[in-house]
Order: structure tokens, then sequence, then C-alpha cells
């Protein structure tokens, strides 16, 4: 006897409906609504391990409605740059608005997040810079100018949080990865961060005063490992985990299923799983900027757990993603103090 072949539908499973849009844009907006209403994290002032161009943005922002406004514009841009760069470079089977969304979620659900962190002009950058890397992968011709650029955004980036140069060394790992790794392109790399010094190096000159270089690296070395913080206990460690556990699933997944994908978009989800590794693991190192490091792995984070989803099949597929969803949610909600 014939075995039966069952079929249905994957447009009745897909992720990409009104509900979903309408409840990770609804649980975003709840906290930031929340947020600007407790005032959480502002006023905002540039700590011990800020560079001074992050203080004096800082200094700048007149007063709390702008300084919310300006974190919700970066997180709406970070979130639609990470979209666009899975769209152009198809890093996912279809077209979706999950790394959008789950990038909102991550970013919005995170009161240590709120209102602006250096990161979040960071976060611009290292996306621009990975869409410059990732753009020149077996394109020998063009790799020069692409590797420029992208270490031109990270130079510029560590100009608010200068913890962004450690990603330098995973570019250049990227590049051995790609192909594309020569003198020219190793050196076109550190010409891009060297010009963003050398014109900063210069300002310093014109004003008699290196406070502005010599404080921008000061922190670079000061490693303390994180603590465990009983504010943030159990909502915000609980999180942690349950990201760290999806994550892991997905990596899994595109090690066991590796030849489904084409070679191009293998080579890029592993770079994204080096990125996601590499973060968590200056994550763990810098007590002092853990928040920061964990904002940063949101990106590569959002577009993995993206992919894990969405090459999920029927029910399955509903099942895994709610459940993260759901847990993750009731989880941020523990962290607020008077639902907690």
């Amino acid at each position: 006897m014939k075995g039966k072949t069952f079929r249905y539908d994957e447009k009745e499973y897909s992720l990409d409906t009104p509900f979903n849009y309408l409840l990770l844009l609804g649980v975003s907006f709840f906290f930031w609504a929340n947020g600007y209403v407790s005032s959480i994290g502002y006023p905002i002032a540039g700590d011990s391990p800020a560079t001074p161009l992050w203080n004096l943005v800082c200094r700048m922002l007149p007063n709390k409605t702008v300084t919310y406004l300006a974190g919700v514009c970066l997180t709406v841009g970070g979130a639609f740059l990470i979209y666009r760069t899975n769209y152009l470079l198809l890093l996912i089977r279809e077209k979706t608005l999950l790394p959008l969304l789950l990038y909102l979620l991550l970013i919005s659900t995170n009161p240590d997040f709120f209102p602006l962190k250096s990161t979040s002009l960071g976060i611009f950058c290292l996306t621009l810079a990975f869409y410059r890397l990732l753009t020149s992968y077996h394109k020998a011709e063009g790799a020069v100018q692409k590797i420029f650029h992208a270490a031109f955004f990270l130079g510029t980036g560590s100009l608010l949080w200068v913890h962004l140069l450690w990603f330098l060394p995973v570019f250049w790992l990227g590049m051995y990865h790609f192909k594309i790794l020569t003198l020219r392109t190793f050196l076109s790399s550190l010409l891009g961060v060297g010009v963003v010094y050398w014109f900063l190096l210069g300002w310093c000159v014109w004003r008699h005063d290196y406070d502005w270089f010599r404080l921008a690296f000061a922190w670079l070395g000061d490693v303390t490992w994180p603590e465990m913080d009983s504010r943030s206990f159990p909502g915000g460690w609980l999180r942690i985990l349950l990201l760290v556990f999806f994550t892991a699933a997905s990596i899994l997944h595109i090690l066991l299923h590796e030849y489904d994908e084409s070679l191009r978009t293998r080579k890029f989800l592993f770079f994204l799983i080096l990125l996601t590794v590499v973060s968590f693991g200056l994550f763990l190192m810098y007590r002092h900027s853990s928040e920061e490091f964990l904002g940063i792995i949101c990106m590569p984070v959002s577009l993995l757990l993206s992919h894990f989803f969405t090459v999920q099949k029927g029910k399955r597929k509903l099942r895994w993603y709610y459940l993260f969803v759901f847990l993750f949610i009731f989880f941020s909600l523990l962290r607020i103090p008077w639902i907690s």
C-alpha cells in the first residue's frame, strides 16, 4: 500500500499575521509607555565607562520626552536596518517581518535599555558594518572599499561606545571565512578605523586637550565579571536563560541542517553564530558594560531566532514560537515593580 501524503497550506501556520504584528507591537508599546510614565532610566548620565562623546550627547538632551522619542526612533530604526539586511541578503528563505518584530520585542521589554544607551547608535553602526562585510562575499574586486566602509562604521560607533572595537577581529575572521582576507583588505580595515581616530586626534590637538582620545580607550582593558543582581532576579536572569536556550536551539538546528541552505547562506549564518558567541563572551567579561553587550546580542539573535522559527513546519512552528514569546513576555513582566 502506498503511503499517504499529507498536505497542508503553510500559510495557515505563517507567523506573518495581523495577530502576531499586533501582539509584539502592542507589547513593545506597553513597555515603552510604562518606562516613560515611570521615568525608567531618566535622567540619563554618562557613567564612568562612557566615552566623552556619549557624555556630551547625554548633556544635550533637553527633557524626558525628547530622550524617550530619540530612544524609540533609534530602536525602530535599528529594527528596520536588521529587517532590510535580512531582506537584501536573503538570510531567511521566506520574506518575513519576524527579525524586525523580534528585535523590537528583545529591546523594548528590557528596562535596562531605557530610554537611550550608547549602543542605540552602536546597533546602527554594527548592522551597517555587518551588511557591508556580507555583501563583499566572493567579490574581490570591490572588497577593499566595502571593508573600509565596514571598519569606518565600527570606528564611528566606537566613539560613542568604545567596546565596538572588539568586533574588528571578528570581522577579520569573517573576511577569512568569506575568502576576501588579503593584505589589501586587512590594511583597508585598519585604515577605516584609523581615519576616525585620526580626526579625533586632530580635534584633540586643535583643542590642546587629549582627554577625548585617552578616555576613549580607558575602559577596554577593565575586565570585571558580572554578578547576580537581586534587583533583576528572577525576571532578568530568566529572560537571559530563555534567550540562551532558544539561541542554542537555533544554532544546533543550523549545524544539523546546514546543507538545507545554499553555501552563501550557510557562511552568512555561521558568521552570525560567531558574532553571537563573541558578544555573549564579552557580555560575561564586562560587568560595567553588560547591558550594552546584551543590546548588541539582540541583533544577531533576532536573525537566528527568526531563521529557526520560519524553518519549522506546521503546528510545530506555532508551538515553538508562541512558547518563546509568551514566556519571554511573562519573565519581562516580572521586572516591573508594581507587578512583581
